[in-house]
């Protein structure tokens, strides 16, 4: 349920990165991010796919390429001195003529080799993100109805459910105090702004405000784990009472 117009008060989490707690501050917004929803579901996931073996397929090729090109030199090279007398001043010339024939043959090897391994990084990295989209789409499409729900009641609350003038709390969790701040604007999206693409204008008190001062279950609600909640009861009371004293 949704208070009256201008009675509602939200806590508001930037999640785990401080840097987007100052962000917060500086720019006087408050955004929404679902990225930090679905990294909390892939955690064993992306334990095993560090743990994958990495870039296994292009060393067992290069492995065989080096190997083939090995025996194939060592044999060119035996066909090419083993007439050769190189006591002859006469022979001199074709014995370097022959030494500069491999030499470019290495020399070229060793630029292919620096392609072919290009190309298997590359090739490595499209099987890598492939794997990735693989295990983002069967994650999804198992999760919990209950995570459904909280995250499109997160949603609606940020984009429809949360008016202007509304009070809103950003705590800082390594601090132990939190911000006090009212709603400027409704919703917006802006394409390409990273983490401020969904965002609402804020205008915060510069007043620091402990936890323990914003109300007595302050502390149970930040337990919930949810990124955006709506305050309710004596909570709500107590934070509007002391958002009435801040100076904004």
């Amino acid at each position: 349920m949704v208070h009256e117009h201008r009675n509602n008060v939200w806590i508001i989490r930037a999640g785990r990165n401080r840097d987007r707690e100052q962000l917060f501050l500086e720019k006087g917004v408050i955004s929404l991010d679902l990225n930090l929803h679905l990294l909390d579901h892939f955690g064993e996931d992306l334990e095993e796919f560090r743990n994958l073996p990495h870039d296994h397929k292009q060393y067992h090729l290069m492995g065989d390429k080096f190997r083939d090109f090995d025996r194939r030199f060592r044999k060119e090279f035996d066909e090419a001195v083993k007439k050769l007398d190189h006591g002859k001043e006469e022979q001199r010339p074709e014995v370097v003529k022959k030494m500069r024939s491999l030499n470019r043959k290495l020399k070229n090897f060793d630029e292919e080799m620096k392609q072919f391994s290009e190309t298997m990084q590359k090739f490595d990295e499209f099987e890598k993100l492939e794997f990735i989209k693989e295990m983002i789409i069967a994650k999804l499409a198992e999760l919990d109805p209950a995570v459904l729900d909280k995250w499109s009641g997160e949603i609606f609350h940020f984009v429809s459910g949360m008016r202007i003038y509304d009070t809103v709390v950003l705590p800082i969790e390594s601090e132990g105090i939190a911000f006090i701040g009212k709603v400027r604007e409704n919703y917006k999206y802006r394409e390409g702004f990273g983490d401020l693409s969904h965002y609402r204008r804020i205008i915060w008190s510069d007043d620091r405000v402990p936890f323990s001062n914003l109300c007595p279950g302050f502390s149970e609600l930040m337990d919930s784990g949810s990124h955006l909640i709506l305050v309710k009861g004596d909570c709500r009371d107590s934070i509007l009472e002391v958002a009435s004293k801040v100076y904004f």
